[in-house]
């Protein structure tokens, strides 16, 4: 038999000490399937072995140590790569894991929190479940008050129509004494036509305040002037016809 075959310093062991750092860092389940590859690895590497013992190396053929230590290498680097692959997948999936818990964790929060204000609501809905049905009551009894008092209007309203319906029937009615509309009378300027005068080929009237006589108060008035509101609208020998408000007035020039 040969002495054990030693590994090269850049190689990594795999044995129960790199299953159990695995073991310790992913937890049971990623330990459960180190422990595995660990195993499959050293059974490829027993074979490996046996297969190399069987073989006799002649004297000029290279030892059997460094032959198992190539096969062994041969053989455990495809296995650390598919560890590798395997490892980032994990570590894929536990990131996965690990939003969804926190999204879970939120979803769960808001539940609550509905659920809380859900809870909230119902308690100030029963609480104003009383008052909501003494309200009811109170209005009804309203309703039912204001009925009765407009009917008992109405019932006076049409009582007294009644009686003004016989009061007016047994009134006797006055005769309508028919009398002609007096003409009413026409309204006096509140101003003194003092004489005519004609300037330019026009002729023009002369008007003073009444009670005034100087001849500074007096002022001379063309047909279309105006005087306290009244218009001149013709002058027809010895008259001055005035307007006023719809009135038409006929004065005597002295």
């Amino acid at each position: 038999m040969s002495e054990p075959t030693e590994l090269s310093p850049d190689h990594k062991p795999i044995g129960p000490a790199s299953s159990s750092k695995h073991s310790s860092k992913r937890g049971a389940g990623k330990g459960g399937r180190k422990a595995l590859y660990g195993l499959l690895a050293v059974s490829l590497v027993g074979a490996v072995v046996s297969g190399a013992l069987l073989v006799r190396p002649a004297p000029d053929e290279v030892p059997v140590e460094s032959l198992v230590q190539s096969k062994v290498q041969q053989a455990v680097v495809p296995l650390e790569e598919v560890l590798a692959r395997v490892e980032s997948q994990q570590v894929a999936l536990e990131q996965r894991l690990t939003d969804l818990d926190q999204r879970l964790e939120q979803a769960e929060q808001q539940v609550q929190e509905t659920a809380s204000a859900i809870t909230a609501r119902q308690a100030q809905l029963e609480q104003l479940e009383p008052r909501l049905a003494s309200l009811a009551e109170e209005l009804s009894r309203l309703d039912s008050e204001l009925n009765l008092r407009v009917t008992a209007q109405n019932e006076q309203i049409h009582v007294l129509s009644e009686r003004l319906e016989q009061s007016r029937q047994a009134a006797p009615r006055p005769a309508l004494a028919r009398q002609a509309p007096r003409p009413a009378a026409p309204p006096s300027p509140p101003f003194q036509v003092t004489g005519v005068e004609s300037r330019g080929g026009r002729p023009y009237v002369g008007v003073s305040p009444n009670g005034l006589s100087s001849l500074r108060d007096i002022r001379l008035l063309g047909v279309g002037d105006h005087q306290d509101g009244w218009e001149l609208s013709a002058i027809r020998g010895s008259h001055a016809v005035f307007r006023h408000n719809g009135y038409s007035v006929d004065v005597q020039i002295p």
